[in-house]
């Protein structure tokens, strides 16, 4: 039924950016929340559903949430060229909430390891498609001005459902039993199943873009890298000859190859490149204290798990609340100069952790002072995290975003944020694969102190630091321009990178 001359009931709110928002906000959170919702549950399926040997569910406990991670790191691609192939978010969306809820009705229902680890497949590719579009959706809706503030606050809460996903089946599965602990997250599904029917996509930003660009040949935004009187890609005369006023035209011709010309333009691109950098290093740290945390402060400060728990609540609930504050500072000041300070401050605190315990410094040690010090530590952590929070997100955003607006449809029709998006969370999700080996082994050949002293002070942290306090910074000002800017010791020799209009060229001295 139609109202107001063609518009659905309740068009305004259910087409309104905060309803679309808590939408995609709510998709993302449970994408995390049913990630990690196995965890209290996975022993009991194991063992005594599946019939396992004790022995061998450390085992298969890693290879469950091993193949989530390799099934969400090879679909990215393949999922974000199909978002990107078809101009609604909504289909997909749908789509990818309908495969979650298959996928967890698999798992609960696992009798057979083939049966549980093809559920963990479903949920996993689902989950990734969700995430990848979801985030897709926001940069459709949100304007340059308020970019940050939102995926800040977005990923604060969708990286909550890591924490609120076990705590919640861990006190379920008690009460009430194992199929009433599975029919609560099935309902939070189908919540956000409805949530989407109801919802009303707003139509693409890119569409608008190209419009205003190509109507008006005259107007060129100052950050624009095409030379006077030129088209983008495939659009210029001197390869594909198109009449004045006819933007179709160009958008076919660059629709042929933009799979190919995407990873081609954004896997040369520094500033992307350094987004997913700190997007990697980012989760290398947070998988750091899943991996080591909890272990440690059982054998060094003989603590029980309600204690091991607060640690993570001293990580997290500062960080969620302080997420719309640095969201909106990077938006005032930029991203480069709270994610320098954030990741200085990391390193300065990794290290204070390592110093707690009988691995640590000998004046510190594992009593009193020792568990005092390891608190405030992880409370500062807590304080510092919404400084790096979606940063590597934010920039490729920024950067895909940027590129499209000098360059309409350079990606195709509807853009390349879901690929953007993709390699996003493929170098998240092989961190989480790779993270715990590494901080595992480091643990236990050179202890604890060591190991959070490596992330702190490593080469790879300094050079994050370096790019973000330099490209960054650099970048966002003057990268589209025909600049030339220098980079001092990026790497442990004297080079330096000469960024002109078109290329990059390593210079050593």
């Amino acid at each position: 039924m139609l109202l107001n001359g063609g518009k659905p009931p309740g068009y305004r709110w259910r087409s309104s950016n905060f309803f679309i928002l808590s939408c995609v906000t709510l998709a993302l959170f449970s994408e995390n929340f049913l990630y990690s919702f196995i965890v209290p549950i996975l022993q009991h399926i194991l063992e005594d559903r599946l019939h396992l040997d004790p022995s061998l569910t450390q085992t298969y406990t890693s290879a469950v949430f091993s193949a989530h991670a390799l099934v969400c790191f090879f679909s990215g691609p393949i999922i974000a060229a199909w978002a990107d192939s078809v101009p609604s978010r909504k289909g997909p969306l749908l789509v990818s909430l309908g495969g979650e809820i298959v996928g967890t009705i698999v798992v609960a229902a696992a009798t057979s390891l083939p049966v549980l680890f093809l559920g963990r497949i479903i949920q996993g590719i689902a989950g990734n498609a969700a995430w990848i579009i979801g985030f897709a959706t926001v940069a459709d809706l949100v304007e340059d001005e308020q970019r940050s503030r939102v995926f800040t606050t977005t990923s604060m809460f969708f990286m909550s459902g890591l924490v609120v996903g076990p705590a919640t089946s861990g006190i379920l599965i008690k009460l009430v039993g194992y199929w009433p602990t599975w029919l609560t997250a099935i309902a939070l599904l189908v919540f956000d199943m409805m949530m989407r029917l109801v919802m009303i996509e707003s139509p693409l930003r890119l569409t608008t873009d190209v419009t205003d660009t190509t109507s008006d040949p005259s107007i060129s935004d100052e950050t624009s890298d095409l030379l006077p009187g030129h088209l983008p890609g495939p659009c210029r005369q001197e390869d594909t000859p198109w009449q004045e006023g006819d933007p179709a035209s160009c958008l076919s011709g660059t629709t042929e190859s933009s799979t190919q010309s995407f990873y081609k333009v954004i896997l040369s691109n520094p500033r992307a490149l350094t987004a997913l950098a700190c997007h990697a290093f980012n989760a290398l740290i947070l998988v750091s204290f899943d991996t080591t945390l909890p272990l440690y402060v059982t054998r060094a400060f003989g603590w029980d798990s309600s204690r091991t728990s607060m640690m993570f609540m001293e990580l997290q609930l500062p960080a969620i609340l302080l997420s719309p504050f640095a969201g909106w500072m990077k938006d005032r000041i930029g991203t480069s100069g709270p994610t320098c300070l954030g990741f200085l401050a990391t390193a300065f605190l990794l290290w204070v952790l390592g110093t707690c315990g009988p691995d640590g410094l000998p004046f510190i040690g594992s009593g009193e002072r020792g568990q005092a010090v390891y608190m405030a530590s992880m409370l500062g952590l807590g304080f510092a995290r919404p400084l790096l929070t979606g940063c590597g997100v934010i920039e490729m955003t920024s950067v895909v975003a940027e590129l499209q607006r000098t360059q309409p449809a350079i990606f195709g029709p509807n853009g390349g944020m879901s690929r953007a998006y993709s390699l996003t969370n493929m170098a998240w999700t092989s961190t989480m694969f790779l993270g715990p080996i590494l901080t595992s082994s480091l643990t236990q050949i050179v202890g604890y102190y060591y190991m959070n002293f490596f992330l702190g002070k490593s080469p790879s942290s300094k050079l994050a630091m370096r790019i973000v306090a330099l490209t960054l910074w650099i970048s966002q000002r003057f990268s589209p321009r025909p600049v030339v800017f220098w980079l001092h010791y990026i790497s442990s020799g004297n080079r330096h990178i000469l960024r002109t209009r078109n290329e990059f060229q390593l210079h050593e001295y």
